[in-house]
């Protein structure tokens, strides 16, 4: 299974296409992208979904741009349904979303299954999409490289934020390859030994 990041916009969210078999399925189109859209045509890829991580701006500024082309479902956090029907109208940004989830879902995609698991902190909606079989979790803005979300915007709370990242370190396995909704890749086992905010030895 393939995974193409593109950072977008000013703040260089990342949207993720996933693809095998000229299936796909998109992660987080924070802002319209031509370039996104370019590598879905060039590579003739059916995309079957567009699921959404949580409900800033900077994460689902592209949906209305790209669904335009693929008129597909869009899933995103029931939690977040404030940020996305609310904020985001008053923001200019027209995300319109096919189903709210919340843990537990499953997506069934190239007969693998993604998991969803709920992560508050960073918003209330927070989730992660998690690939047991090639061992890939999609952390939204909940977990990055060395670092965590922001907890001092609306709707955020930090002690939710380190209680989920826990969650995460207990769940998912140490070699778990980790693309964040910003920045670079990274790993569970990475971020167990070095994040200064959420660091859980080997032994504990």
């Amino acid at each position: 299974m393939h995974v193409k990041r593109f950072s977008l916009g000013p703040l260089k969210s990342n949207c993720y296409i996933v693809y095998e078999d000229k299936k796909a399925f998109v992660v987080d189109p924070g802002y319209p992208s031509q370039d996104v859209l370019d590598f879905i045509v060039n590579h003739q890829l059916n995309v079957e979904f567009i699921y959404i991580t949580h409900g800033h701006p900077d994460h689902i500024g592209g949906i209305e741009f790209l669904n335009d082309y693929l008129n597909v479902p869009v899933y995103a956090p029931h939690n977040d349904q404030w940020w996305i029907e609310i904020y985001g109208p008053s923001a200019q940004i027209n995300a319109k979303i096919t189903t709210w989830i919340k843990e537990p879902f499953t997506f069934s995609f190239q007969g693998s299954s993604f998991y969803v698991y709920d992560t508050p902190g960073h918003s209330e909606g927070g989730t992660v999409l998690y690939l047991q079989d090639a061992q890939m979790l999609f952390s939204g803005d909940t977990l990055f490289y060395q670092t965590v979300g922001r907890t001092d915007i609306p709707h955020a709370n930090q002690v939710d934020l380190v209680h989920s990242i826990h969650k995460m370190y207990d769940l998912f396995p140490d070699q778990t390859t980790v693309y964040p909704g910003h920045g670079r890749e990274t790993s569970i086992g990475h971020e167990k030994k070095y994040n200064q905010f959420v660091r859980k030895s080997a032994e504990a």
